[in-house]
């Protein structure tokens, strides 16, 4: 089983869920994952499909933020981004592009489900697909590539909205999703923006050309258009500006954890190498020589701090009565600061393992260069470090120029 439980982490914001559910995916990621991953290596129909569809449907984490009375399992309060980052974590363990698949999914849901804020008529809409036992939901965010700036503009027309784009970039999963979450510029609407959640099959979506991706092999990366696709008004799942950065705070959030997960892999890779390894002409264990256990101890911090940011990020955003919405402002700077802080940290210390390993570093038996690949994607959904800089000033130093 995996060493998670090494890093520290405020635990009494952990209930019985967290830790039942941590240790559940714990053994998911293990029986079919790892265990399997030398023969399969990163077949999507052979090991990542067979493996997301156990977690998503079997083991029900597709349901699990969905509301009880739309056929989910009734985890839908605040409290549910703890939960989300529990899961999340573990879930990255085995495979990144799953639990990014699922942290998608996640923001999709906190939009439309959040108790005391339900918005009936959006989840009986997407109730067919969440409550499905045999169709997997999977959204791709469409979201600005830089700033505010969306990618895709809607109408206002009778009953909904008329979507359109051209050549379009989903942050992840634009060739195998089952769902786009859309943000758009609004025409005609007292909101001047909303993400809408657009069918995969509905008239007018095209999908285009399968894009060569270094990490995530679970996602089918493609450019989409939308060409006058109608959209019922019930799937306009966030309107207006609070409700659009709320589904980026959990995003955000989301990509942190999924970060911790692959540090923690690239922790137990070094770790079983420092265990077994001996330094030529010294006799000694490669994780008892000074020089290498500084460099270990390095990994050991990055995974740590990390871990205890991206719960503390959980925390805020699980007590809208103490922290503010999670669409504030606030919130959402604080989101991006410590998921960039978190992506930076996972690529240090991946790196920093490979380095020590040398040429079995990069070796695609040990696996570790794929989580340096993916954290190296998730950096890319992120957008532009020095743009989310100028959003850092722009809060704590009332720049309005920028």
């Amino acid at each position: 089983m995996g060493d998670s439980k090494l890093f520290p982490h405020p635990r009494e914001w952990a209930g019985e869920l967290e830790s039942s559910l941590a240790e559940t995916l714990e053994r998911w990621a293990e029986s079919e994952l790892m265990a399997k991953r030398l023969e399969l290596k990163e077949s999507y129909a052979d090991l990542l499909e067979p493996a997301m569809r156990k977690l998503f449907l079997e083991i029900g984490l597709q349901r699990l933020l969905w509301p009880e009375e739309h056929g989910g399992d009734g985890h839908n309060r605040p409290s549910a981004a703890l939960t989300a980052a529990s899961a999340l974590e573990q879930v990255a363990r085995g495979d990144v592009g799953i639990a990014f698949a699922l942290a998608c999914l996640f923001a999709l849901q906190q939009s439309v489900a959040m108790e005391g804020s339900v918005k009936s008529e959006a989840c009986e809409e997407l109730s067919p697909l969440i409550g499905s036992n045999d169709k997997l939901a999977l959204v791709a965010p469409v979201l600005p590539l830089f700033r505010e700036r969306p990618q895709a503009t809607a109408k206002a027309v009778r009953g909904g909205w008329s979507v359109e784009a051209v050549g379009a970039r989903p942050a992840a999963f634009g060739g195998n999703a089952s769902l786009f979450a859309v943000l758009c510029s609004l025409e005609g609407s007292d909101h001047e923006m909303g993400i809408l959640a657009v069918p995969a099959e509905a008239k007018g979506v095209e999908k285009g050309d399968p894009l060569k991706r270094t990490g995530l092999a679970a996602d089918v990366h493609c450019p989409v258009s939308f060409s006058r696709v109608r959209v019922p008004e019930a799937l306009a799942v966030a309107l207006g500006p609070e409700e659009c950065r709320a589904f980026a705070a959990w995003l955000f959030l989301g990509i942190s954890a999924c970060c911790v997960g692959a540090m923690f892999s690239a922790f137990e890779i070094l770790r079983e190498w420092g265990d077994n390894r001996v330094i030529k002409g010294r006799d000694n264990v490669f994780k008892e020589n000074p020089l290498t256990a500084s460099v270990m101890a390095e990994v050991a911090k990055e995974v740590s701090l990390s871990r205890i940011l991206t719960w503390n990020l959980a925390r805020m955003i699980s007590l809208p009565e103490v922290y503010g919405p999670a669409g504030s402002e606030d919130n959402l700077v604080t989101a991006l600061m410590i998921a960039h802080q978190v992506a930076q940290s996972a690529e240090r210390a991946t790196h920093q393992a490979m380095e020590m390993m040398a040429s079995a570093g990069y070796a695609k038996e040990w696996n570790l260069e794929r989580y340096w690949r993916d954290v190296k994607t998730l950096q890319l959904a992120l957008g532009p470090y020095e743009l989310a800089k100028m959003d850092v000033s722009r809060r704590f130093y009332r720049a309005v120029t920028l």
